[in-house]
């Protein structure tokens, strides 16, 4: 009787086992299937992360600053060519977004941009990190890093304004800042223009000029720059600080300036 009773239990779980496997092979091409990390690319590293608020300090008194999202430089082309990423945690939605793209510093034209949102992938509830991320589209990065002839992992100092270079002393500063009064009461003025200044000595250009990213910008930064490894040209770094989910947050601009030909 003892051998009958498990020789039942074996055949109900032999039948239980192949309607699992049936109800499997029954899942059609219109199932939802969430999109998966594929991490196994052992040799793809990362340029190091930069604080690009580094020299800067929040102005708002009212909030905190609570996010501080952070940039890799991937390298640079000789024809003025720079690949940046910024990753950042989403406060209130949660998750993780990776913004790279590369951008053309004569110009300051973006030829090739890859947004990286944890929410198209099954990691948003895991904790998976931005390399994680970044290893997933690796063939698409490097792909995009060697069409647009960028020498990877050069010209990583993130310096600060003023500075000296072949005797002159060069500064950036923000300027024609226009205010309207904030209607949402975060700062007693919003910024609705300005215009990023670069000066050397007796001479002085004003390389760009912006509306803010948001309509509840409150201070602008320039934050600092990056010199090519190949030419005189930097990437200028501006922030905007703007109010966000629970305290502000950071938006940044990146602009080319060639040191010698572009006064």
């Amino acid at each position: 009787m003892k051998k009958l009773y498990v020789l039942f239990v074996l055949i109900g779980l032999l039948i239980l086992l192949n309607c699992c496997v049936q109800k499997n092979h029954d899942l059609d091409d219109s199932s939802p299937v969430p999109a998966a990390l594929n991490v196994g690319t052992p040799e793809f590293s990362l340029p190091p992360g930069i604080d690009l608020f580094q020299y800067s300090a929040s102005a708002s008194g009212n909030f905190n600053m609570y996010e501080y999202p952070s940039a890799r430089i991937w390298g640079w082309s000789t024809n003025g060519k720079a690949a940046i990423s910024v990753e950042r945690n989403e406060d209130g939605r949660g998750g993780k977004i990776i913004n790279f793209f590369i951008i053309d510093l004569i110009t300051d034209n973006i030829d090739f941009e890859l947004k990286i949102d944890s929410f198209d992938h099954e990691c948003y509830f895991a904790n998976y990190s931005f390399e994680d991320l970044f290893k997933t589209y690796s063939p698409t990065i490097s792909s995009a890093l060697g069409s647009n002839n960028i020498i990877s992992e050069q010209g990583n100092d993130f310096l600060f304004f003023p500075f000296r270079k072949n005797d002159i002393t060069f500064n950036g500063q923000i300027i024609d800042l226009g205010y309207v009064e904030d209607e949402f009461g975060m700062f007693e003025e919003a910024v609705t223009r300005y215009s990023i200044l670069l000066t050397a000595e007796n001479r002085k250009k004003v390389i760009a000029s912006f509306t803010p990213v948001s309509s509840v910008t409150g201070f602008i930064y320039v934050c600092g720059y990056f010199l090519s490894p190949f030419e005189d040209r930097i990437m200028i770094i501006t922030a905007e600080e703007a109010f966000g989910y629970e305290g502000t947050r950071l938006n940044f601009r990146f602009n080319g300036f060639n040191l010698e030909v572009d006064f």
